[in-house]
């Protein structure tokens, strides 16, 4: 990451074009300089009788000009390539700088205006250098953000830090024979009758064992770590709901009473097992995501679950009664590996990812959408959104998982999809609530999840779709 700019202080370069051409670069300029950026400009700098060969020598050699940005359009490539007035003069001096240091960060072509057939043009010495798009409405503040960021030396896409090999990488399965074994069984065909009445049988035998195990190590994390293979039984369950009729009703009823049974022990680390239900639940619902199994992320979603908040009582609540925050689990993990991770039950949870059943993105995808289904679902009745805990790890936020699936929110069939999902009735019903949300964002009355003292926020659909732009297209 690059080390942080205090007072950014940069130079424009551009073509001098058309009135309405000069407008937009004097608006961009004073939007920089109201964002802290200090920039020197000859429209507010230049003056009547000024050297103009030196002024922009010194400018763009000034070591105290932390950036020089380049606005490309058609002209500017013309002139530049010809080196022909201003701008060849300008293009003489930036790329012996560009051509003569091996790495260089100081001068930064920005797209400005594209040329007739919506082509980029840029000068032959600046092709190899990436650039930011300032040319396209759609995608113009997106871009001025990551722009701005940069100047800041604020890295847009941070580098996560280096892990450790994954648990799974030389670990034999853990899931038993006989698990696979019944798998195998529900592939099979056995009568409906037959596969329902087994496949609740195995749920219940799991959920037995699940409450009857009890912690013999004292480290937490341990402790933890003891629960994976019944994590991986139930999963292999997950799996295995799709060949049984309603075999997701199965999986909500096996989650709800099991997190009911748990809050009613009382043994050492029993949080450990809320934690776990908590897991299972991302895993199934990442799960059906990855599978489009809409009807079962229809049922998950907006069941009323009656879990208990406690050991002494059993209230209707929706699925934010599977969230468990763990500080305890947290705080020990981030001792394990010496790291301020954001969240230690999440670093331990990507860490031993069970990739059988969905990768990490799509682990992540999952608690993101539960994130964002909980801003508009009408069971969900809590004064606060599912806080999704692996957010950290969306690692691509702009073209990943999470971040294409809610884009394709564009289309009516893909709208009309997530109407399903979310148990609305009709596309006008939707609409008016999400905009309802978008606005609460707008005004300040709804704060962006994120961990404090992290600067990326957890994503949700309204940063990639606007309510104007759903089910636009076929």
């Amino acid at each position: 990451m690059k080390n942080r700019i205090e007072h950014p202080k940069i130079f424009i370069s551009y073509a001098w074009g058309s009135q309405e051409h000069d407008e937009k670069v004097i608006a961009l300029a004073a939007n920089l300089k109201g964002d802290g950026v200090d920039v020197i400009f000859d429209k507010w700098h230049l003056k009547e009788g000024n050297d103009t060969f030196k002024f922009m020598e010194k400018s763009v050699l000034d070591e105290s000009i932390t950036n020089v940005l380049i606005l490309i359009d058609p002209i500017y490539a013309k002139k530049a390539n010809e080196r022909a007035g201003g701008v060849g003069t300008e293009t003489q001096i930036i790329s012996s700088e560009v051509y003569n240091k091996v790495e260089q960060r100081k001068f930064i072509p920005i797209v400005f205006e594209r040329d007739d057939e919506g082509n980029v043009c840029k000068p032959q010495y600046l092709k190899g250098l990436l650039h930011f798009d300032l040319s396209l409405p759609d995608t113009y503040d997106t871009e001025y953000q990551k722009m701005v960021r940069t100047l800041y030396g604020i890295d847009t896409y941070k580098e996560p830090e280096l892990g450790k090999p994954p648990v799974w990488l030389e670990e034999i399965s853990k899931v038993s024979y006989k698990s696979r074994v019944i798998s195998d069984f529900f592939r099979g065909s056995a009568s409906e009758t037959l596969k329902k009445n087994k496949f609740a049988e195995n749920l219940e035998e799991l959920k037995k064992q699940i409450l009857e195990y009890d912690y013999i190590k004292k480290d937490v994390i341990t402790c933890y770590l003891e629960l994976i293979p019944f994590r991986d039984e139930f999963l292999i369950l997950v799996k295995s709901s799709e060949y049984v009729q309603e075999g997701y009703k199965h999986i909500a009823k096996f989650l709800e009473e099991l997190m009911y049974e748990i809050r009613r022990q009382q043994i050492n680390y029993a949080n450990l097992k809320v934690t776990f239900v908590h897991e299972c639940f991302i895993y199934s619902v990442a799960y059906y995501l990855k599978k489009n199994a809409n009807e079962a992320l229809r049922y998950l979603l907006n069941k009323t679950y009656f879990a208990g908040t406690s050991h002494f009582n059993q209230d209707a609540d929706s699925y934010n009664c599977f969230y468990c925050y763990n500080d305890v689990l947290d705080n020990a993990v981030c001792k394990r590996d010496d790291k301020n991770y954001y969240c230690g039950t999440a670093a331990l949870w990507i860490e031993n990812i069970n990739v059988e059943i969905c990768n990490k993105d799509e682990f992540v995808s999952g608690d993101l959408l539960c994130h964002s289904a909980s801003l508009l679902i009408s069971n969900y009745d809590k004064g606060w959104a599912w806080f999704p805990l692996t957010y950290v790890y969306n690692t691509d936020e702009y073209r990943g998982l999470f971040a294409t699936y809610s884009k394709r929110l564009v289309s009516k069939e893909y709208l009309e999809n997530m109407l399903f999902i979310l148990d609305f009735e009709s596309i006008d019903a939707f609409k008016k609530q999400y905009k309802s949300v978008e606005e609460k964002f707008h005004n300040g009355d709804l704060k962006e999840y994120r961990y404090n003292s992290c600067f990326e926020t957890a994503k949700n659909f309204w940063n990639y779709m606007k309510t104007e732009e759903l089910g636009t297209r076929n």
